[in-house]
């Protein structure tokens, strides 16, 4: 009988450690299962500040870009809202040139697609919308490190197949082209190889002292310069550069000076000689008359043969068809 009964108790005693190891290992649902399958297919091509891996092959308007940076205002993250318009034309042997655009204050990205997809016409548009509807460069809403976004922008655009990574082309307007301009003087990226600035010239906080700086990290109009203390490197002479201002410009003024976004500029024509010879142009600053071009008119100066445009027009702070007609052949040559 006691042989039976210690019998019984290891049997027992077997089932109920049977009972217990059934619910680990074997478990589909397990927190050790790594292998995660995405059901719809959906690629995700996201970045954050440590990630910048694009897992797609081809750029498309449904491409899902997400670029989140973290700053003061935004402590936890904020991802920047992406438009795309890709050409209907057949792509081109070596990739479509990619035009990324950058709105003025205000604005949002999916506007600048709509007014520049019927000009740029070869060109894949990529425009980001930026916090607050502005880019940080002294006195805007945001301080979002703009400059930041548009580099992790840039490197995960070149990595889509049928996009040409030697053909990534950077437009702003106003505000937009503030930002463009910093992008030409502190983007090392050769990519880049056309840079153009639609009614905002260079700041006197981007070139002062007879050097290029960069976007500091406490923009503020009342620091010197607006914070821009650090030197910037000489921009990369591998780019072509245009820039459109108008003399009768009552936002950002023609001949430098106090302006309404609350920085100071420099003279238009200044600002151009200085890129200028940033890219190796040794002789003298053109007479201020300009060459007359098209109808309406405007002024063109142009140094380097033609790598280096400036256009004066009178279209108070916007473009007139000349200028526009200009921007795309800049582009598209």
């Amino acid at each position: 009988m006691n042989h039976f009964r210690q019998l019984l108790f290891l049997s027992i005693f077997c089932l109920l450690i049977s009972f217990t190891n059934c619910g680990d290992s074997d478990n589909p649902d397990s927190d050790n299962d790594t292998n995660v399958t995405n059901e719809d297919n959906v690629i995700n091509d996201s970045t954050n500040d440590n990630t910048e891996e694009v897992n797609s092959e081809i750029l498309t308007p449904n491409s899902k870009i997400e670029i989140s940076k973290s700053w003061t205002q935004e402590p936890t993250g904020y991802t920047y809202s992406i438009d795309i318009h890709i050409p209907t034309e057949e792509m081109p042997s070596d990739g479509f040139p990619v035009c990324i655009l950058l709105h003025g204050n205000g604005g949002n990205g999916l506007e600048e697609i709509n007014h520049w997809s019927t000009v740029l016409t070869t060109h894949a548009l990529v425009a980001p919308t930026g916090y607050m509807n502005s880019w940080n460069l002294c006195d805007e809403d945001s301080k979002a490190p703009d400059i930041e976004m548009v580099d992790t922008l840039v490197n995960l655009i070149q990595k889509y197949t049928n996009i040409n990574p030697n053909k990534i082309r950077i437009l702003g307007n106003s505000n937009g082209a503030g930002l463009a301009n910093s992008i030409f003087i502190e983007n090392p990226n050769s990519g880049i190889d056309i840079v153009c600035a639609i009614v905002t010239h260079l700041t006197v906080p981007q070139y002062h002292l007879e050097n290029f700086y960069k976007i500091g990290n406490d923009t503020d109009p009342s620091n010197d310069y607006c914070g821009y203390r650090d030197l910037a490197t000489t921009p990369l002479t591998s780019r072509k550069y245009l820039n459109i201002s108008n003399d009768n410009d009552g936002t950002i003024p023609y001949l430098g000076g106090a302006s309404k976004v609350g920085t100071n500029f420099l003279n238009a024509q200044d600002a151009i000689y200085v890129i200028a010879q940033s890219q190796g142009y040794d002789g003298d600053k053109l007479s201020d008359s300009g060459t007359p071009i098209g109808n309406p008119i405007v002024f063109e100066y142009s140094y380097l043969s033609g790598d280096v445009i400036h256009l004066r027009g009178n279209a108070d702070h916007g473009i007139n068809p000349t200028q526009r007609d200009y921007v795309k052949t800049f582009l598209e040559q």
